[in-house]
């Protein structure tokens, strides 16, 4: 018989041993979570020889078709003299001469060849230019293109460059998550790596398995929350989030021959995202952190690379006839007109697009007059008009529902002040002073709702995250309670945020970040209309409800109905609309007039009927928040930088405040957009006000007329009948929904 004593220190050594044996596995389980769903990149295979990487058999033929009898030098001056250049020239060519140069180049340091653009050789400017092509993108471009060319001894020195870098992007943790711009900047380098390095370096298996989980991810993001193309924080971030994932997916494409890009509507979509968002003047959307907010060769590698797939003849219009002087390449990028650009896709005329569009994900819309372009001595008289309700989607987005931006032969209705790179003032402040970040124009301004054409209700017992300066805005919804309060991924939850893997994914936190919604839309080249609901931008201890109606008449009219419900009717409420220059308010009408470039708006405030109509700025006062004189630029000060080309902080706004307190009051403006050198002023009348509903009429010199019927209480609804002359052009309800 066993003895006893014998037994149980056995059977407790391998219940000791089982436990850590299940132990390891969960911890392995949950490190390596996503690699046990399956992905639709896990059958892939990177084909064997070169190129890989943008070329295959069918493009190498179309570029031997296009350079056909060209010499070297005149394909080399096409190219450009970037790494990519000379790799491609050699590619095309076969001049062996031009392939050693690609490579001596990318094994050496990178020497910044610099822009003709000053502001692009700020160390942000610099960042901007190149990164998008990374230094170990073109060096996989150069070992993919010239593989034929390289050494045993070139091969390993190459690898050995490449490889510190790659595993350090895999190191970058929670910089992998699908709304983070950080996935995209630092995925598609890596991915370029891969795919180059793949049958002779090991570690891109390793690499590859990591990756792969991420990239699904990425699809689900664009596919379930933007598949109209935008991107929720903002133009900007389109370039560091879908442009760099268009790399991606096509050079996978035409390393495994698997097409992700035909069936992704919102990489489909981001060419019209890029159109609707540019102005006749070459400037663009500036919403959210967006300090070039105009149209740049970023937009134009991202239609070249989408017309590769989709040959869209809007896009093709687009690209061959921008006049905006930034929106071509300089000479490190002239490749991508050599590798890209296809002159056989035929155009087809912007003018067939309509003149507004929304974007869901977003809650955007954008709606213009015409697809015109400025001459330089002559503005096309376009009107251009966004606004937006919708979700808080991270870092970069602003407190900003319910806002409107316009732009008419000038920038005359503004999202104001500037990008200034404060981040991490926060985190000082957080630890050591929490009075730093409060002269932060960043935080306190541009970020918030004061800085946008939006509604403020002023809580004077609010108190904002961050000891921020109350503004009287929307919610901070970055720092709610302290961590961060954004989301990460769509439902993989691979690294932790602060709450802990997987707490902060979209899908499985539904309604955690909603702030707004558009409920209400449609267009037609005759007028667009669109309602917002902003309530729950708000803290609900100040506000119960918050809904704007606009309509946009073609072409140059704007009605704004906003109705808003505080809970305290003591809390003051103020409608905002910033400028560039010094509005001219006329005291006796309570309307005003804003002029810009060669633009004009002229503002008739119908409602509140006893109101108080009054201008805010100009020098020291340009960003005023409660009683703090805030700056930007090179008189920030927390960071001075200077202002970029199309940055315009503006220096001036108009406030309109109800004379008499209310839980509830209404505000009716009606906006015209005209030249500088006109007086015309919108006859407005009011053909009825009752407790429930306001009827007014609108006319203009040119023979068009509207009748808008909006709704009052809980319940908005706005009937519109525009005539022109005689000839009525619309009479109906507006839908109770997004048409």
């Amino acid at each position: 018989m066993t003895n006893q004593k014998q037994i149980y220190p056995c059977l407790a050594a391998t219940l000791m041993l089982v436990i850590l044996i299940i132990l390891f596995a969960c911890q392995t389980s949950q490190k390596h979570l996503v690699n046990q769903n399956s992905t639709r990149f896990d059958s892939l295979q990177i084909k064997s020889e070169h190129p890989r990487i943008w070329v295959d058999a069918n493009k190498m033929q179309f570029l031997k078709e296009k350079c056909k009898g060209r010499s070297v030098e005149e394909v080399q001056e096409l190219a450009g003299p970037s790494i990519a250049g000379l790799a491609l020239t050699y590619l095309i060519t076969g001049d062996e001469k031009t392939g050693q140069q690609a490579i001596a180049k990318a094994l050496a340091e990178r020497v910044d060849e610099g822009s003709v653009y000053k502001d692009l050789n700020s160390s942000d400017g610099l960042n901007k230019r190149i990164h998008f092509h990374a230094l170990l993108t073109e060096r996989a471009l150069c070992y993919d293109w010239c593989y034929p060319l390289l050494s045993d001894k070139e091969k390993a020195e190459f690898r050995n460059l490449m490889l510190p870098d790659m595993k350090k992007r895999v190191g970058f943790k929670r910089a992998w998550r699908s709304f983070h711009n950080g996935l995209y900047d630092t995925g598609w380098p890596l991915t370029a790596a891969i795919l180059a390095l793949d049958g002779d370096e090991p570690y891109t298996k390793e690499a590859w398995d990591f990756v792969k989980p991420e990239l699904e991810d990425v699809l689900k993001t664009f596919e379930n929350v933007f598949p109209d193309g935008e991107w929720g924080e903002g133009m900007d971030y389109n370039r560091h989030s879908t442009y760099p994932a268009i790399n991606l997916f096509l050079a996978i494409k035409t390393a495994t021959g698997k097409d992700f890009l035909a069936t992704s509507q919102h990489i489909k979509n981001t060419g019209a995202y890029i159109l609707y968002s540019s102005k006749a003047n070459g400037l663009a959307l500036e919403s959210d952190d967006n300090d070039w907010p105009f149209i740049g060769p970023w937009e134009r590698s991202a239609l070249l690379m989408l017309n590769e797939e989709f040959r869209d003849g809007y896009n093709q219009n687009f690209i061959n006839n921008c006049p905006a002087k930034r929106f071509q390449f300089e000479p490190a990028l002239k490749f991508c007109d050599l590798l890209w650009y296809d002159s056989t896709i035929q155009e087809q005329p912007l003018t067939d697009l309509p003149l507004s569009k929304i974007f869901r994900g977003k809650g955007l819309v954008m709606a213009r007059s015409n697809w015109d372009w400025d001459s330089p001595n002559k503005p096309a008289n376009s009107a251009w008009i966004s606004f937006h309700c919708g979700d808080y989607f991270g870092d970069h987005v602003h407190f900003d529902n319910n806002s409107f931006s316009i732009s008419y032969n000038g920038e005359l209705a503004l999202d104001a002040g500037r990008y200034d790179c404060d981040w991490g003032i926060e985190d000082w402040t957080l630890s050591k002073d929490s009075t730093k970040i409060r002269r932060s124009q960043f935080f306190n301004y541009y970020k918030r709702t004061i800085a946008h054409n939006t509604i403020l209700v002023m809580d004077p017992n609010e108190r904002l995250a961050l000891n921020l300066i109350n503004d009287g805005g929307q919610i901070d919804q970055l720092r709610l309670k302290g961590p961060r309060n954004v989301p990460e991924d769509y439902d993989q939850g691979n690294f932790p945020s602060e709450e802990g893997i997987g707490k902060c994914d979209w899908a499985t936190n539904p309604g955690r970040w909603e702030t707004g919604d558009i409920t209400s839309y449609k267009a037609t080249n005759d007028f667009m209309y669109v309602r917002g609901d902003a309530t729950k931008s708000y803290s609900p201890s100040k506000m119960n409800s918050y809904i704007r109606q606009l309509v946009y008449l073609q072409p140059g009219i704007i009605v704004v109905m906003d109705r808003v419900v505080s809970t305290n009717p003591d809390f003051k409420k103020t409608w905002l609309l910033h400028s560039v220059n010094e509005p001219a308010i006329d005291k006796n009408s309570n309307s005003f007039e804003i002029t810009e470039g060669e633009g004009r708006l002229v503002c008739v405030s119908v409602l509140p009927n006893k109101m108080k109509v009054s201008k805010i700025g100009g020098p020291g006062k340009e960003f005023l928040v409660d009683t703090a004189h805030l700056t930007c630029g090179l008189k920030s000060t927390v960071d001075p930088q200077e202002l970029h080309y199309a940055e315009i902080p503006g220096a001036w706004r108009v406030e309109i405040n109800p004379a008499v307190a209310a839980k509830e009051d209404y505000f009716l403006n009606v906006l015209m957009v005209s030249n500088k050198s006109s007086k015309e002023v919108p006859t407005v009348k009011v053909l009825s006000e009752t407790a429930d509903e306001i009827s007014i009429q609108v006319s203009t010199k040119d023979g068009k007329s509207a009748v808008l019927n909006f709704t009052k209480g809980e319940k908005q609804a706005t009937h519109i009948k525009l005539m022109s002359g005689k000839s009525v052009l619309v009479d109906e309800n507006m839908p109770d929904k997004v048409e």
